[in-house]
């Protein structure tokens, strides 16, 4: 149980750093978004994120991604250790996904499916960190697998050189709109994500929504399908398709998800990308229920990337 708490809550974290890298390094303009040097061998061929790479350390958490031209893309989060040796296992808060846009499957492969080590998992081992001028430098290499049809890629030598990463999270967009109240407590964030993200094993294509503080301390977050409809539906993190998470502070450990409540989406606009809706929930820690909090009155009205 354990074990599948982890998986889920690790693939959940890494949608929210995805979006804060992707507002940071847009893949789908023509500029070349690369800052440093990010590389690595899959399945023994030379690849390189020439088309954007960078990182960020917030909310506890490094998150280095990297996408290439032929539409390729590694990203690793990590708890923050600062210089460390970090594990990459279905076992720990580490993760690395590699996703193939070319592939008739795009699904991810993930360090945290099948069997480790045989199957998945392996290390990153972050070697500098410059504070003043904020960039990064370190290797990595680990093993993906995607358990739904057993295929899996071995990446290998990898490297990032002064990659620059970011520590706080750029204003919402004038036209977006969260608000939610936080044990009775109006809460309006500065900054507000909305993505539709790739699949992630075990969750399919999904649209993030967030609103986080300047410096991602606390963020509250939704995760639904991403060709959901008007309706109302069911918040419950254990059921993995609809899913509240709540992070009070930078302190991964005290993070919350939801545990019931409801999500109503008003419109969906699928052309224009633009979505609103209303929920509630009730979010604990996954490890300890008496730590709960009560989210009520919220609203977004978004348009995701």
């Amino acid at each position: 149980m354990k074990k599948k708490l982890l998986l889920l809550f690790t693939s959940t974290t890494t949608l929210f750093l995805f979006q804060s890298c992707q507002k940071e390094i847009s893949f789908d303009d023509e500029n070349n978004n690369v800052t440093g040097d990010f590389r690595a061998k899959i399945e023994g061929t030379q690849w390189v994120a020439n088309k954007g790479a960078g990182a960020s350390r917030v909310q506890g958490l490094i998150n280095i991604s990297g996408f290439s031209t032929d539409r390729k893309y590694i990203t690793i989060t990590l708890t923050d250790s600062g210089v460390h040796r970090y594990i990459l296992s279905d076992a720990t808060m580490n993760a690395a996904a590699y996703i193939d846009s070319t592939l008739p499957n795009p699904m991810a492969f993930t360090t945290n499916q099948g069997t480790y080590p045989a199957e998945s998992g392996g290390e990153v081992n972050i070697t500098a960190i410059d504070t003043v001028n904020k960039k990064m430098s370190g290797t990595f290499s680990f093993k993906v697998f995607r358990i739904m049809d057993g295929l899996g890629r071995n990446i290998t030598e990898g490297s990032f050189t002064n990659l620059s990463y970011t520590t706080t999270l750029p204003p919402a967009n004038a036209t977006d709109t969260f608000k939610v109240k936080i044990a009775g407590t109006q809460w309006n964030p500065p900054t507000i994500f909305a993505v539709k993200a790739p699949a992630v094993p075990p969750l399919p294509a999904t649209i993030a929504v967030s609103g986080t503080d300047a410096t991602a301390s606390k963020v509250v977050g939704l995760i639904f399908p991403a060709d959901i409809i008007p309706g109302t539906y069911t918040l419950d993190f254990f059921g993995g398709t609809y899913i509240g998470q709540y992070n009070p502070n930078n302190n991964p450990l005290n993070s919350q998800a939801s545990v019931s409540g409801t999500l109503e989406i008003i419109s969906h606009n699928t052309s224009t990308k633009r979505i609103r809706g209303n929920f509630n929930f009730r979010s604990e820690e996954l490890l300890n229920p008496l730590a709960f909090t009560l989210l009520t009155e919220g609203y977004f009205s978004v348009t995701y990337q």
